[in-house]
């Protein structure tokens, strides 16, 4: 098989060492990279613009997160003094270069038709596969806007992201009980792998490019796991990632200053705390360590308005419709609310008896109580919805109840 030689630059002997009259080494380079350069350049250009950053951000999965020590970021700062925003819409240039469906090349959409990618269950199987997952996994990660999500999922014209819907399809197959997802065993593992694959295919091949979209699908690719021994694409990876993506796109920051839509900023805000308590569940079921540290972050806690999706609340009859239908559930709020109180325990608990420097320190005994004492006050003050009692039994009061 011909081998393709890399366009490496050639150095000649007469050349090495040369500098140019300025002191700096001559460079060439071709006129694409250059290219190239002034458009990063203009991308860069924009946030030196008057009211850049009070600009209305459009796509929420389009925002550029500038943390206070940034080089741009104190560029922009000492221009305008502007030290209150860290979130800016992304210039329209900025988009990646094959983010789009019509972008990828032929041998990337020819993996994609292989892995079955494109391709989705009947749709009464697909109505119960993403019925099943608003019902038993959502109230545990809410992190998708129903009402958004429902009334594309019926527009055929307007249909949701492929990615988000794939990955909700395979969360979706480990908690429904339709017989066409059991293999000869009555498992519906087999089900949940192709489904998997499909998602994975879309994200490797950067079919989707808004950021939300990307950090929803990821963590819910973490209900796929093919056992103990998988620690490279178990849940544990998955959230890591998703976590990584979130932070690049400042979702551990505060948006209530933003220029976000209010349905966007709750959005963005139960994003972030589900990543919380999944990023402190796996890390005490697996024996990881954790991925947040909650002092690099100033999200506001959780209330019950953050469940609200009512994002169009004069919209046309149909969308109020929806809106209607699927107004939250209190027991699944409050199941949430109380969930976050509990991981931020177990954060603590973590730090406290489980860390390797906490095995040199001699105030066990100390540190022991605090934790009893955290967990004594939330059982306490933990809702009588979601409060688990023999006589008053129901799914998500026992889940919360076996955290604790």
């Amino acid at each position: 098989m011909p081998t393709r030689e890399l366009a490496l630059p050639r150095y000649e002997p007469d050349n090495i060492g040369m500098k140019s009259h300025h002191g700096m080494p001559d460079t060439e380079v071709s006129e694409a990279y250059a290219s190239q350069q002034r458009v990063n350049n203009g991308s860069y250009a924009q946030y030196m613009k008057p009211k850049f950053g009070r600009a209305p951000i459009k796509e929420a999965g389009r925002v550029a997160y500038l943390g206070e020590s940034s080089n741009l970021s104190l560029l922009v700062q000492d221009r305008h003094g502007t030290t209150d925003v860290v979130h800016y819409p992304l210039p329209e240039n900025a988009r990646g270069a094959r983010a789009r469906v019509n972008e990828l090349d032929n041998v990337e959409i020819d993996i994609l038709h292989q892995r079955g990618a494109f391709l989705l269950p009947p749709r009464a199987l697909c109505d119960e596969l993403v019925d099943a997952y608003f019902q038993w996994i959502a109230p545990a990660v809410p992190v998708i806007n129903r009402i958004k999500f429902m009334r594309r999922y019926r527009d055929p014209k307007n249909p949701p992201s492929l990615l988000l819907l794939q990955a909700i399809l395979l969360a979706g197959s480990r908690v429904c009980g339709n017989p066409q997802l059991m293999d000869t065993n009555g498992s519906t593992t087999s089900a949940a792998m192709t489904v998997y694959k499909r998602a994975k295919a879309l994200y490797d091949a950067n079919y989707e490019d808004d950021r939300v979209t990307i950090v929803q699908a990821l963590i819910l690719m973490g209900w796929y796991w093919e056992g103990p021994e998988d620690v490279t694409k178990n849940v544990f990876y998955w959230t890591r990632v998703a976590v990584i993506v979130a932070q690049g796109s400042g979702m551990h920051r505060s948006v209530e200053h933003s220029q976000l839509s209010r349905a966007d900023k709750r959005l963005w805000k139960r994003i972030w705390w589900t990543l919380f308590t999944r990023d402190r569940s796996v890390a005490v079921a697996l024996g990881r360590p954790t991925g947040i540290n909650i002092e690099d972050s100033d999200v506001e806690k959780m209330s019950e308005d953050d469940f609200n999706d009512d994002d169009e609340p004069t919209g046309p009859a149909a969308n109020q419709a929806c809106q209607s239908e699927f107004l939250p559930d209190p027991i699944h709020v409050q199941f949430f609310l109380n969930y976050v109180k509990l991981c931020e325990i177990m954060g603590l608990v973590l730090a406290q008896q489980y860390s390797v420097a906490s095995k040199s320190r001699r105030n066990n005994a100390i540190d022991l109580t605090h934790s009893d004492m955290a967990l004594a006050d939330w059982l306490q003050n933990c809702p009588r919805e979601v409060r688990w009692e023999p006589q008053r039994h129901h799914f998500w009061s026992a889940l919360l109840h076996a955290n604790y």
